[in-house]
């Protein structure tokens, strides 16, 4: 109490020069912080890489649970002794972040148990965790739901009252994905891309919510997404099986092209996630021929490639112009290639391909490269139908004929009646042409 009173004394006779000393010392006290935190974190870890990892499972999971609820007294501590909640928060949000750890260590365990013997298990020691007895998984997991519910509702309260049920909902939704024993097969990509849905939705309602763009409201949303992080490290432990690959590179487009804007400003990052997810997009496509065994050609690389520029381009914020660009000119050497292959439908793939190109690449967005490439493919459809003609002339030329002289009368006819209209309307149309990009 003399202390504190000392303080404040001197805090009023010196009241222009409280900035300075305020201020540093709220450094110290965050870089403290800071230090404290990150010496937990690389404590917990190194325990799991050193020489401990040896133990037996079971004592593994004790220590983890040590460490929880050596953080949870702390909080505790803070929080009632002390009287500093922001120290409170901080041991407790550690604590609830160190909870998906033990949970899924008690999934490990269930693994173990109900896959037995068989079971494909991680190369490295320290995720094992076989040969624990079915009454020691069993008492594990009730510990380890009854200190999820308290220590996770206690940290979001604490971190973001307002928000504390969805929270809740989020975090027992992951936790709960995380304890399923399922490592391998069509179940852990599905289950993979749920959750990443769910967790997305979620998020989505978190941006109305202004407390939630905070540093205590980015902190729990963070807690809530550690299961799903877990659970990506964890898969990559297992062979790679193309619907695995498949659910990564999905969630790592979305979070790269469309989810990375919502959480910073930073041009760097958006950038270097734009080409994350790029790239992520674009190994669908090898990824799909190679697993159904599909022939490894310029239609099986151009088409996919070309669809994925147009539909990312909406989406990115760099370089979008380059995009349709790029998925115009692949566009354009497959119809051609189609043509000179004369494979089937490739007439009406290039009016279609061109009609679409005109529209949604020139008129839509004002770009002369979709704009006149589409017209390319156009011509290309009309010359290839071209063909008939030829056939119809050569088999009845004086019908051809008459038909040629009508169609050209009808023009004269035309250019007359309408010739300072057409005239103003190719003026505008290449006055507009130059003004796009």
């Amino acid at each position: 109490m003399a202390i504190s009173n000392y303080h404040l004394a001197s805090t009023e006779v010196s009241a222009p020069n409280e900035t300075i000393p305020q201020s540093s010392s709220r450094q110290i006290i965050r870089y403290l912080r800071w230090a404290g935190s990150l010496l937990i974190i690389l404590s917990a870890v190194g325990f799991m890489f050193q020489s401990h990892a040896d133990l037996l499972p079971a004592y593994r999971y004790w220590v983890s649970l040590a460490i929880v609820l050596a953080l949870c007294v702390g909080g505790l501590v803070c929080n009632y002794w002390l009287q500093e909640r922001t120290g409170a928060r901080l041991f407790f949000a550690l604590g609830a972040a160190f909870l998906p750890v033990q949970v899924s260590q008690v999934s490990a365990m269930v693994y173990a148990y109900v896959q037995g013997a068989q079971a494909p298990q991680p190369d490295y020691s320290w995720l094992q965790f076989g040969d624990v007895h079915p009454a020691l998984i069993a008492v594990d997991l009730g510990i380890t739901a009854l200190l999820l519910v308290a220590v996770s509702y206690t940290s979001f309260s604490m971190l973001a009252k307002r928000q504390v049920k969805t929270l809740m909902q989020a975090a027992l939704l992951g936790n709960l994905a995380l304890l399923l024993p399922i490592r391998e097969g069509f179940g852990l990509p599905v289950m993979l891309i749920v959750l990443f849905a769910a967790l997305s939705l979620i998020e989505r309602r978190f941006q109305s919510d202004s407390t939630m763009k905070l540093t205590e409201g980015l902190t729990a949303r963070a807690l809530v997404s550690l299961p799903l992080l877990i659970l990506l490290g964890r898969s990559l432990l297992y062979p790679l099986s193309y619907w695995l690959a498949m659910a990564l590179a999905t969630m790592t487009a979305t979070v790269g092209i469309v989810a990375v804007k919502q959480y910073t400003q930073s041009a760097l990052v958006v950038y270097l996630s734009q080409c994350a997810g790029t790239v992520a997009v674009l190994l669908i496509g090898p990824m799909t021929v190679h697993h159904f065994g599909l022939p490894n050609n310029f239609y099986t690389v151009a088409i996919p490639v070309a669809i994925a520029m147009f539909a990312l381009s909406t989406q990115v914020v760099y370089h979008a112009k380059a995009y349709r660009s790029l998925g115009s000119v692949l566009a354009t050497g497959l119809v051609f290639t189609a043509l000179l292959n004369n494979q089937a439908f490739a007439p009406l793939l290039a009016l279609s391909t061109g009609i679409a190109l005109v529209v949604t690449g020139g008129l839509k967005f004002r770009e002369k490269a979709p704009f006149f490439l589409g017209q390319l493919n156009v011509l290309g459809g009309i010359l290839f139908y071209c063909g008939y003609v030829v056939d119809a002339y050569s088999n009845a030329p004086w019908l051809f004929s008459i038909s040629l002289g009508l169609a050209v009368l009808l023009l004269a006819s035309l250019l007359e009646k309408k010739h300072q209209l057409i005239v103003n309307a190719v003026g505008n149309y290449l006055n507009e042409i130059k003004e796009w990009g």
